[in-house]
């Protein structure tokens, strides 16, 4: 007798998933390590990424919204955090992001369509590099993990590189950044399931500039461009633009259209949120 799994489906050409539901977070862990797979909560990025590398998974990791700390939103002293399976579309909404980061829940509204906000979860969306990630790089978010040794809180930027294929992102906090001048942009609003060209953000916390980005040629925070910027108290928009078009080339983003945009966009942002015009 063949095995259903292995068979493909006459309309979507595809093997069928075997979807393995843990009881816990630590049975979730588990079987990621186990069998070699990824985990899933809303399931918005399976399609993006069969149609980018023509491979459907064949066995997926459940994760449950019930779990202990993995949905909601909870502010203390150590500033706002977020569950890892909070949707985008119950953070756009929640009082308490508007009141940590007000731009943050009318640019969450123009992340992909409503259908796909109400599947996606906050942490799937920081985990594929999405439009969130940018702003979370800025802002310099901790994240909370789980994997086989225990728990561990690290910096978002060192998790992202040294994170094991078995690490289950439970939530994360964002820094007290009420009264932050914060402004994002994003270029390419999509209602379908395909990802952003770019998000660039940019804070001004005080006392210095961040600047990051995200979408084609991957997550990062411009380091460079941030200390032209913090360094410099006449910001000549041509000047700025040069040094993060070097930056960005730098790093892998090779269109040389699409830097053209975040030049201009960089341009804006700046007058926006740093020099408050």
């Amino acid at each position: 007798m063949s095995d259903p799994l292995s068979e493909l489906n006459p309309v979507t050409a595809r093997r069928a998933i075997r979807v393995l539901r843990p009881d816990s977070p630590s049975e979730a862990v588990s079987l990621a390590r186990r069998f070699k797979v990824p985990y899933m909560a809303g399931g918005t990025w399976l399609q993006p990424t069969h149609e980018r590398d023509h491979c459907w998974p064949e066995k997926l990791v459940a994760l449950n919204a019930s779990w202990p700390a993995f949905r909601g939103l909870e502010d203390d002293s150590g500033g706002l955090t977020v569950g890892a399976l909070t949707s985008l579309s119950e953070m756009a909404r929640h009082p308490l992001v508007r009141e940590y980061l007000p731009p943050l829940a009318m640019f969450l509204n123009r992340v992909a369509g409503p259908g796909v906000r109400a599947l996606g979860t906050v942490g799937g969306n920081l985990a594929v590099g999405g439009d969130l990630s940018a702003l979370a790089m800025a802002l310099d978010v901790r994240v909370d993990v789980l994997n086989r040794t225990g728990e561990r809180t690290l910096p978002l930027s060192r998790w992202l590189r040294e994170r094991a294929s078995d690490d289950l992102l439970r939530g994360f906090t964002i820094p007290d950044c009420r009264g932050w001048r914060i402004s994002l942009e994003k270029l390419g609003y999509r209602e379908r399931f395909s990802p952003t060209r770019a998000t660039l953000v940019c804070v001004h916390d005080g006392d210095r500039v961040r600047l990051a980005v995200c979408g084609e040629g991957g997550l990062l925070r411009l380091v460079a461009t941030e200390t032209f910027v913090n360094d410099r108290a006449d910001l000549a928009s041509g000047d700025v633009g040069a040094v993060i078009d070097r930056e960005l080339a730098a790093h892998g983003w090779q269109d040389a259209h699409l830097r053209m945009a975040l030049r201009r966009m960089t341009t804006g942002l700046l007058s926006e949120v740093a020099l408050g015009t």
